[in-house]
């Protein structure tokens, strides 16, 4: 199974490379391929934050994408949330319709607080530990609108997962519905292959590819790469930079959420402790019954990163 699963992703990753690709253009269209998606309730758990743009007709346009992994918390890139003087004027859309424009009657959130890894680092135009967890400023008032984290260490080989975003399109344009691509994760040896040296951290994070090319472009940063297994939907990466032109990396990496469990976990403590007030301790007494000491260590380190902001 598993050399018949490294020989069918070897085979589409082969028919994507050898595309006769003469124009930029073409190849730009082949990268961020994807489809819209109608369903309007498969992907509550997604959400846009959106950045002040006075020319638009709403005020705000979409600039990277989140994942709800609670009521009040969500995940996305670390890059999307770098510049401590843009943060409060940041407004988080869930994905009521599919479509990246708030209307007049969206309940909208603002952030509250944030924590991203403290190991975060850009170089380059390519980010390290890029994952960053925000506290919303109320929690959002619907049901099952949620994504679930990881149960497993990665991906398998070969097993379909799914990228969405409104990052740009084909035309170069952001789009007006909620695109989508199915993806195939590739070995790590392959994804060292066929990034550029240091641009891609084995078991740290993870890349995909399929066909026809289909991939993150600007503005799907801080998205998520879903898995599904049967009725249920989990977080199995954050995507993260994507070239400064769409069309010139044929593969996408991800942070590879599994790896980030403890990260993801301690801010969660550490960005509701507030509210959770006894529960912290119980929380924390738990994980150190657990043996958990990278958690206690981790949560002792963010303490000093954490960003918190007055309304």
């Amino acid at each position: 199974m598993i050399i018949f699963c490294t020989v069918l992703v070897l085979i589409l990753y082969a028919n994507l490379v050898s595309t006769d690709i003469e124009d930029l253009t073409e190849q730009h269209e082949k990268v961020a391929y994807g489809y819209s998606y109608h369903e309007p309730d498969e992907y509550p758990f997604f959400v846009s934050l959106q950045e002040k743009y006075p020319s638009s007709t709403t005020g705000y346009r979409h600039f990277c994408g989140g994942s709800l992994i609670g009521r009040q918390i969500v995940v996305t890139a670390g890059h999307c949330v770098e510049d401590e003087d843009d943060i409060d004027e940041i407004r988080i859309l869930p994905n009521y319709r599919n479509s990246p424009f708030i209307e007049e009657w969206d309940l909208t959130f603002k952030i509250s607080r944030y924590v991203i890894h403290p190991y975060y680092m850009r170089s380059n135009n390519v980010s390290k530990n890029d994952i960053a967890v925000i506290l919303m400023d109320q929690p959002d008032p619907r049901p099952r609108a949620t994504i679930r984290l990881p149960i497993t260490e990665t991906v398998p080989l070969c097993e379909p997962v799914t990228l969405i975003g409104f990052g740009l399109i084909e035309t170069g344009v952001l789009p007006d519905e909620l695109r989508s691509a199915v993806l195939f994760r590739l070995t790590d040896e392959m994804c060292n292959h066929y990034n550029f040296p240091g641009d891609f951290t084995p078991v740290l994070d993870l890349c995909t590819a399929n066909a026809i090319g289909s991939g993150v472009c600007n503005g799907d940063s801080g998205g998520p790469l879903i898995r599904k297994l049967g009725n249920n939907s989990y977080l199995q990466g954050v995507a993260t930079n994507s070239a400064d032109e769409c069309g010139i990396d044929p593969i996408t990496n991800f942070v590879n959420v599994p790896q980030y469990l403890t990260f993801i976990n301690a801010a969660m403590v550490l960005l509701t402790r507030d509210e959770l007030k006894s529960n912290q301790n119980e929380y924390v007494q738990h994980s150190m019954d657990s043996n958990d000491s990278n958690m206690t260590n981790e949560m002792a380190e963010l303490n000093s990163f954490i960003v918190s902001l007055e309304h």
